[in-house]
């Protein structure tokens, strides 16, 4: 398992998938590898997995274009390979498996679009934190978003402001405050992910802005204490959707490519959800989240407020 990185709660959440569903098959052993966000790290990752004769490859790429040749390298001599997450400018491998960014990035704009009209927020300024710069999803999530909040009623010209962040937390907070400098009055922070969103609110709270007032948006959902429902819950953020690691989809397809061979699908799509104040404390049951069986959402985070 070649990891893009660990610095993201969401991405040890996946590696944690994996080897709980590896565990089911005493005949699997799980090669874990971390590029901490490093195209060349990760290259050099793939490279010393393959002269380690591995039977099956699972990556998810830091950047498409830089991982390219060395899963090339890999489908190359007959290993299969499954990517996760993100996928790689030529399909040379057996599968992809992952969520539709760009739907659920339509998703949040679409929300976006609403809860400003319920609100009276006429001019609606956004400020989008976006993730890494060449991985696809923080293309598809940015693209998906701007669709959806042409579908709602309002443009891009509503995105007052736009900056990487990583997918980090860290980087997010000092984006989110030149955001806030520059837009006081911003209405709503769309983060690529949950943690760019945290960052954001923390953010506002360092400069004075009363966060009960911004919807802060995010993308995630890990049942995790400091996850996304959890945020929901405790009235952080607004609104969060579900995206699937795909870690136990992986395992599965991977003991049915080595062991049963069987022939993939080249694309398997992962269903998410949207979680709101409305849902978001049968989402915490259905996953067993920290607070299942009992929190209640702040007023400030529903789309009413």
């Amino acid at each position: 398992m070649s990891q893009a990185n660990r610095a993201e709660p969401w991405r040890e959440a996946m590696d944690s998938q994996i080897a709980a569903a590896a565990a089911a098959f005493p005949e699997f052993e799980v090669v874990f590898q971390d590029a901490a966000q490093d195209n060349a790290d990760q290259v050099s990752d793939v490279e010393n997995l393959l002269t380690q004769g591995i039977d099956l490859l699972v990556i998810s790429p830091n950047e498409a274009a830089p991982l390219n040749d060395a899963v090339k390298a890999a489908w190359d001599a007959c290993i299969p390979v499954i990517v996760l997450d993100r996928n790689l400018v030529d399909p040379n491998y057996s599968m992809f498996i992952g969520a539709d960014n760009v739907a659920i990035g339509q998703a949040a704009g679409e929300y976006v679009a609403k809860w400003c009209a319920d609100n009276g927020r006429t001019a609606c300024k956004v400020a989008e934190i976006r993730g890494l710069e060449g991985a696809p999803p923080a293309k598809d999530r940015g693209d998906g978003f701007r669709a959806g909040l042409t579908a709602g009623g309002l443009s891009d010209a509503n995105i007052v402001f736009s900056q990487n962040a990583d997918w980090l937390r860290e980087k997010a907070v000092p984006a989110a405050a030149a955001a806030f400098q520059a837009n006081p009055d911003v209405d709503v922070v769309y983060g690529h992910n949950d943690p760019m969103a945290e960052g954001a609110y923390i953010a506002a709270q360092d400069a004075g802005i009363d966060p009960s007032k911004v919807l802060f948006v995010g993308i995630d959902a890990l049942p995790t204490p400091d996850g996304g429902i959890m945020s929901v819950l405790e009235g952080r953020l607004g609104v969060t959707f579900v995206y699937p690691t795909g870690g136990k989809q992986a395992i599965d397809w991977a003991h049915n490519i080595l062991v049963d061979g069987v022939n993939p699908p080249l694309w398997l799509v992962l269903p998410f959800d949207t979680v709101s104040p409305e849902n978001a404390q049968a989402v915490c049951d259905a996953f067993a989240c920290p607070a299942a069986g009992g929190a209640v959402v702040s007023p400030a985070a529903s789309p009413a407020s």
